[in-house]
């Protein structure tokens, strides 16, 4: 019987190691981006929990010997009694588990889990994974969430960042002092995973692949009225968009905006996919025009991993990422003729040098991002604070 059968059943057995959760507001996220690392525990001996509220990557954990625990989070929502529900079905949780540590992802997972784990004294790590919207939104809803985010953090023993410009951000509001701050460098990425793949459809046509969930500030509008632009000078171009639209994001991109767009011929719409490798190795180059609060985008990685040329802005997170010329373009945020000139640019690149450009992408993820350096990190860590 697996863990999850055996918790499912309420017949989990007894287990003497370290017990360590992993809770995010998506058991997409948690899969996709931190299986290796809550792999690495279990290998290590650790029991290991990923808490998120369940879709159809849920029964996946299992095969990993990890336990999948449904929490049911609305990661938008303002509703204080919603809230207040989550806050007791966390205590629950960890108190029922006896979690040793715990690493919260996200806003809400990490504002009510800090407070929970402060609660019942369980050492605990927070990483945010970007600063979204929410920075960004109304004045009271800033204000809100900045003083959730400060009295919430202030027994965790470090708050993790993927890039300096979100610890920027907190230093300077005085959320959390330097002393707990730890800049870690992407969540990192499985590079012999994503690796290099040679393009097996037609040569005669020229994908601009866009990659990514999809909301406005990712640069998916902008990206459209390039496409536009482009189309009518270059028609053996194509314009590509994969991704999962976000409806609990307020800057959501509905489906049948992306359905209509495809109709006019702008683009070519692909619903989402648990595997991204088939649609990046069938592209010449992946484009992230974002101006999100990004942390370090995961597409703009695989893709890099991948030995495919980049386009992206000089955004947080997007440009720990791009070296001009050197793993693809810069454009400016926001802007569709820069866009578009530099998508421009990198079709009239001899195919030498783009592949050139893609062999530089995958070497600085060899060197940088690699989800090894990584899972060193975390371990390091706990070692400190469980020893």
């Amino acid at each position: 019987m697996s863990k999850l059968q055996q918790y499912i059943s309420g017949s989990e057995t007894t287990n003497n190691s370290k017990r360590i959760a992993f809770v995010g507001n998506t058991a997409f996220s948690l899969y996709n981006f931190r299986l290796g690392v809550m792999k690495s525990f279990v290998d290590r001996g650790y029991t290991v929990f990923a808490i998120a509220p369940g879709d159809k990557y849920s029964p996946l954990f299992a095969a990993d010997d990890i336990t999948f625990i449904n929490l049911k989070i609305d990661g938008k929502g303002t509703n204080v009694l919603t809230d207040i529900m989550l806050f007791c079905k966390m205590i629950n949780i960890y108190k029922s588990h006896s979690f040793d540590f715990v690493f919260h992802y996200t806003v809400k997972p990490i504002i009510y889990g800090s407070f929970v784990c402060r609660l019942l004294k369980i050492n605990t790590i927070a990483v945010t994974t970007g600063l979204g919207y929410t920075f960004d939104a109304g004045k009271w809803l800033n204000l809100f969430v900045v003083s959730l985010y400060r009295k919430s953090l202030q027994k965790v023993k470090e708050v993790w960042f993927l890039n300096p410009d979100n610890r920027d951000v907190f230093l300077k509001k005085h959320i959390v002092e330097e002393s707990r701050s730890f800049v870690l460098n992407s969540e990192g990425l499985d590079t012999d995973f994503f690796i290099p793949k040679p393009k097996v459809t037609s040569e005669d046509k020229f994908v601009f692949l866009f990659l990514s969930r999809l909301v406005k500030e990712k640069g998916i509008e902008e990206f459209v009225l390039a496409a536009k632009l482009l189309k009518q000078k270059y028609p053996n171009t194509e314009f590509q968009v994969l991704g999962k639209t976000d409806i609990q994001n307020p800057h959501n991109i509905p489906v049948t905006k992306l359905i209509e767009w495809d109709r006019e011929g702008a683009i070519r719409y692909f619903e989402d996919a648990m595997d991204v490798r088939t649609f990046i190795a069938d592209s010449d180059c992946v484009v992230l025009p974002s101006y999100y609060g990004e942390g370090v985008p995961r597409c703009l990685m695989e893709a890099m991993s991948m030995e495919r040329p980049i386009i992206t802005t000089d955004n947080v997170g997007c440009k720990e990422l791009i070296e001009h010329n050197i793993n693809g373009k810069i454009c400016k945020s926001r802007d569709v003729e820069s866009l578009a000139k530099m998508m421009a640019e990198m079709y009239l690149l001899d195919a030498a040098e783009r592949n050139e450009m893609g062999k530089n992408g995958r070497r600085k993820m060899l060197k940088q991002y690699d989800e090894k350096l990584i899972i060193d990190i975390y371990h390091h860590k706990i070692g400190l604070y469980l020893s």
